[in-house]
């Protein structure tokens, strides 16, 4: 990979101010503790900033809020891998941009992918983010709901205006049903096709291209589109043959990520050749996730030590519990 380092194997994610609720902004990692974990071994810092604090008023941007961000990581001596279009889009969208569910209600973190006006804003959002930062620290990639775990919300929010009338122009006066596999068809070309926009945007920076999917979610429910995935990635190899590809946050090394998983990422990586990046979360799982990290042959892991709301405070022994994993994968590597 090219924003990776050779000798890179761990991410640090990291939760900024405004990323999602439930976090403490007091845990917020200062740039002291990161230059900490820049010498135990990891250069990259992932970050989902929030679109509603980047702009705030339509076509007013804040680039303070994300300077901060990116600065804080380079002052110690870190990349910034930046998530966009990112958590919390901004209030101010209209509900004709969003997606809606069958019984009315708008998602306030989902634009509809049907509607063209929608789509078009969030296009020229990104590229002026990637146009605006292109120095060799900082990367940017797509993810939307759920951090990108997700292509779509499990409420089957496709009952916006824009939606319907390209559902019933396609098969007629019936509604969407995620069960139906002409439902499941016409979901899975949508999201391809809305990926594949989005990717234009990004891959040109880095000829890279990172993808949080899980397939844990679209068990669960076949409303988070996640069965696109191969699709979408099948895709991308078309479009971009040079292109490198990550799977991001790909955890099935704990007891909520049974066999259907391993197997689903195996094989992902086994036809599209992807890089995979494992999560390992807090620092306490590093000791389990790293060694089998390594015998799958896995790139990197992703891990963050603290700031969920009650979690533990930044300590010494996640510092160490990194250093030890990084070396042993060095190590394994031959590095």
């Amino acid at each position: 990979m090219q924003f990776m380092k050779p000798d890179e194997f761990l991410l640090l994610m990291v939760h900024c101010e405004d990323r999602a609720e439930g976090y403490d902004k007091q845990l917020i990692l200062n740039v002291s503790q990161r230059e900490q974990l820049r010498n135990a071994g990891i250069q990259t810092a992932h970050e989902q900033p929030a679109w509603k604090s980047v702009e705030p008023a339509q076509g007013q941007y804040n680039w303070a809020y994300l300077e901060n961000i990116i600065n804080r990581n380079r002052n110690a001596g870190l990349k910034s891998l930046i998530q966009i279009p990112g958590w919390r889009i901004p209030p101010w969208m209209p509900n004709e941009w969003r997606a809606r569910r069958r019984d009315g209600l708008f998602e306030s973190e989902q634009l509809s992918m049907w509607s063209n006006e929608a789509q078009n804003y969030m296009e020229a959002y990104c590229d002026l983010l990637v146009s605006r930062y292109k120095s060799a620290d900082v990367e940017f990639f797509y993810g939307e709901f759920q951090g990108g775990e997700g292509s779509y919300p499990p409420t089957q929010c496709f009952f916006d205006e824009s939606a319907l009338n390209n559902f019933k122009a396609t098969f007629g006066n019936v509604e969407p049903d995620v069960t139906h596999p002409l439902t499941q068809m016409w979901f899975k070309d949508k999201i391809v096709e809305h990926h594949l926009r989005l990717a234009k945007v990004f891959y040109p920076q880095s000829k890279e291209l990172w993808d949080c999917k899980q397939e844990l979610m679209d068990r669960w429910s076949k409303a988070y589109g996640n069965y696109a995935q191969p699709d979408i990635l099948e895709a991308y190899q078309k479009e971009f043959p040079d292109c490198n590809m990550a799977l991001l946050q790909y955890t099935y090394f704990d007891g909520a990520h049974l066999q259907p998983e391993i197997d689903w990422v195996d094989m992902l990586v086994n036809r599209f050749h992807c890089e995979v990046i494992v999560e390992a979360m807090f620092c306490k799982g590093l000791p389990t996730t790293t060694p089998k990290a390594i015998a799958k042959g896995f790139r990197g892991q992703i891990v963050h030590p603290a700031n969920e709301v009650g979690g533990e405070e930044f300590q010494q022994w996640m510092v160490d519990n990194i250093k030890i994993s990084q070396e042993r994968w060095m190590a394994s590597r031959g590095l």
